[in-house]
């Protein structure tokens, strides 16, 4: 019995050893085939991004490290940490995989991995910004007598590293060393195809076009054909020999194998005739491709170049705004959505700019400016979108002649001087126009302009416009601290230019030149602050004036009525505090979150819904140096009008930051956005938003 028990312990003892073997090996294994099934992945995607299957390079890491930590005594052990290197490294933890990459080297040099582990310890000082440490290892492989693969893989590591870095010229070094001297056929014509796609993104269109063309002599797959002829002939419409590249497509489309990119082939054969001037030609394949694709970023970009065909050859902009409208309904992300998008809104603003009142003895001054601004905005929209400039010189002259008491008078014929001295080189007539501009309104803000133009700048000419005493004003106050000069200057702004849009300044500068320097100690400067902002709400200026006054200005300014006290009397008893005494007409102090909302007609604003957003802003917003040192954050309210195609086009700007140059860029990025305003009902097109900017430090600031 003793002998039998003997026996039956070293049979549990074996057994038990031979389960603990069984376990590990097993492990091992696993991650052994996880890790060749994602090596398998990723040598099969050779070109460009490759596939790398991150869940089996994981299942290796965690079943290797279960060797590494179970069993380190292991034959196993290198083959393990062979299998972490290389699994590190395609899942991007760079860190990990030089790690284990110094301790293959370091404690495996006679390992059969270890040539591997310092090509990964190269490519992981790559990754990690060590690029001179990585070009000391990556040379060290290259110069030395070891097989060719690894050689290769350094090289083509060197490579494509500098070609997604966009230093093409550093990675054609690489691909040429590959593809003369130590590449396989397959290494050569993967390197051969990123030199051509690197002469190519360098605008070497002659020697891309060599360089794709030697790839069909090196007997490429479908794909890679494709590639080669399809880049072989955009290169050729770059340097204009359009026949050449449409042969080369056509080479494609004989193939029925290339069936399914029949339709692209089409495209750029239609774009080939339009390069050509074949017009006919393109707009029926244009329409071909319209009517037979099925990818929609095809069919929106062939209807978008028949809205151009349309508005450019033909001239007929009803017909093109409804291709862009066709263009626009398959979405406006993409380059062609966003391009129909703007020439579809150009087009629709010359109904919206169209000649709509007619100058009698009636007509005010207000009515007869706008007039004349959406004239001027009708001529430049046909002189900058629609390319149109002989019908939009003909539109700046009947402005000029219709609207010649406009503010925006002078202003049309310097714009009209120059469309004539650009379009038909006539500069005698163009300053003779601007002549005229310093008889017929010497006094206009625009004065300046016409004096550049003529290089009369700083002559005995530059003088007696409203700019110009604003400047003496700003000397006289700044430089030689003379207040009374500089009061005197502004005052002959405010007696003189009313019409200036450096008048409202002037006033405003007055009443802070007797705050600031003669302050008389009583209510004058606080009620004339008000008096301003009652007199031009809605301006900036007049936020200013509220915002020292802590005052809401009233929606309309009523004259006293027998037996109501005077404005004086009226203010001076708010002031005290006494509301019995104050009428309705004068307002009264407003929380300013609510005051945002208050429009300038004494309406309210309407909270923009969330679901209108901004799809486009046409001069985004930059943190300006200036601001820097304050590194202010904040929201920037303003109101804002739409028009059909979302575009802003009223603004009111209701709170301000301390940095002007921020409120600047501001007004500047909202003025220019375009909202999705097809999600507003039509019916409140016309109302008035509250938008809300957010400025955000920039984050290398924080």
């Amino acid at each position: 019995m003793k002998l039998l028990s003997r026996y039956t312990f070293i049979f549990a003892v074996l057994i038990t050893a031979l389960s603990a073997g069984c376990v590990y090996y097993n492990t091992f294994h696993n991650a052994k085939k996880a890790f060749n099934h994602a090596e398998d992945s990723r040598k099969d995607s050779k070109y460009g991004h490759q596939n790398i299957d991150q869940s089996n390079y994981k299942k290796a890491i965690e079943k290797s490290l279960k060797v590494i930590e179970n069993h380190p005594d292991s034959k196993y052990y290198d083959d393990a940490l062979h299998v972490l290197v290389v699994s590190y490294f395609w899942t991007e933890q760079y860190g990990r995989a030089e790690w284990s990459a110094r301790e293959m080297i370091a404690n495996y040099e006679d390992s059969k991995y270890v040539k591997n582990a310092r090509l990964y310890l190269a490519k992981a000082k790559l990754e990690q910004g060590d690029e001179i440490g990585a070009m000391v290892d990556f040379e060290a492989l290259l110069n030395e007598d070891i097989d060719r693969n690894y050689k290769v893989d350094a090289a083509m590591a060197l490579g494509k590293f500098n070609f997604e870095n966009r230093r093409y010229s550093d990675a054609e070094r690489f691909f040429l060393l590959i593809r003369d001297s130590i590449g396989t056929s397959d290494e050569q014509k993967i390197a051969q195809r990123y030199i051509a796609d690197g002469r190519f993104e360098q605008f070497q269109f002659k020697d891309a076009r060599g360089a794709y063309l030697q790839i069909l002599g090196m007997e490429p797959n479908l794909e890679e054909r494709y590639h080669s002829l399809f880049r072989a002939a955009n290169c050729s419409y770059n340097i204009l020999q359009i026949d050449e590249g449409m042969d080369y497509l056509k080479k494609l489309m004989e193939n029925e194998k290339y069936y399914d990119s029949l339709n692209v082939l089409r495209m750029s054969i239609a774009e080939g005739f339009d390069w050509e001037g074949d017009i006919e030609q393109a707009e029926l394949m244009y329409h071909k491709v319209a009517s037979e694709a099925k990818r929609k970023t095809l069919i929106q970009k062939a209807q978008y170049n028949l809205g151009l065909i349309y508005q450019y050859e033909y001239d007929k902009l009803t017909e093109a705004k409804e291709y862009y409208d066709k263009a626009i309904d398959l979405g406006h992300g993409s380059d062609a959505g966003k391009g129909a998008l703007l020439r579809s809104s150009n087009i629709g603003k010359l109904d919206k700019y169209a000649r709509t009142i007619e100058i009698d003895s009636t007509t005010s001054k207000e009515a007869i400016d706008e007039a004349a601004f959406t004239q001027f905005q009708l001529s430049e929209l046909l002189w900058i979108d629609l390319n149109k400039p002989d019908t939009a010189i003909l539109e700046m002259q009947y402005l000029i002649d219709s609207f010649p008491t406009s503010y925006i008078a002078p202003n049309a014929m310097i714009s009209l001087s120059q469309m004539i001295r650009k379009h038909q080189g006539d500069s005698a007539v163009a300053d003779s126009i601007l002549r005229s501009v310093l008889e017929n309104y010497p006094k206009s803000d625009y004065v300046p302009e016409a004096l550049e133009a003529l290089s009369l700048t700083g002559t005995a000419a530059d003088t007696g416009y409203a700019a110009f005493y604003l400047k003496k004003a700003e000397h006289f106050l700044v430089d030689e601290e003379n207040i009374d000069s500089a009061r005197a200057n502004y005052q002959t702004i405010v007696d003189r230019f009313e019409d200036s849009q450096y008048y409202l300044l002037a006033r405003f500068s007055l009443i802070w030149l007797t705050e600031t320097y003669e302050s008389p100690g009583d209510s004058s400067v606080y009620l004339a602050y008000k008096q301003y902002a009652d007199s031009f709400p809605g301006t900036d200026l007049a936020g200013e004036a509220m915002a020292k006054t802590k005052y809401q200005p009233s929606r309309q300014i009523q004259q006293p009525v027998e037996g109501q006290e005077d404005s004086a009397e009226v203010d001076n008893a708010e002031i005290a505090g006494d509301e019995s005494e104050v009428g309705d007409s004068l307002g009264s102090y407003v929380d300013p979150e609510a005051a945002m909302y208050v429009t300038s007609d004494g309406g309210m604003a309407m909270d923009l819904p969330n679901k209108v957003e901004v799809i486009e802003t046409r001069e985004p917003f930059e943190y300006p140096a200036e601001a820097y040192g304050s590194k202010w954050e904040g929201e920037i309210a303003f109101q804002i009008k739409l028009d059909f195609s979302g575009e802003v086009v009223d603004l009111v700007q209701k709170t301000w930051s301390s940095i002007d140059e921020i409120n600047i860029r501001a007004e500047e990025a909202v003025r220019s956005m375009v909202f999705n305003a097809q999600l507003l009902p039509p019916e409140e097109l016309k109302s008035w938003w509250m938008y809300k900017m957010t400025i955000v430090l920039p984050s290398n600031l924080r």
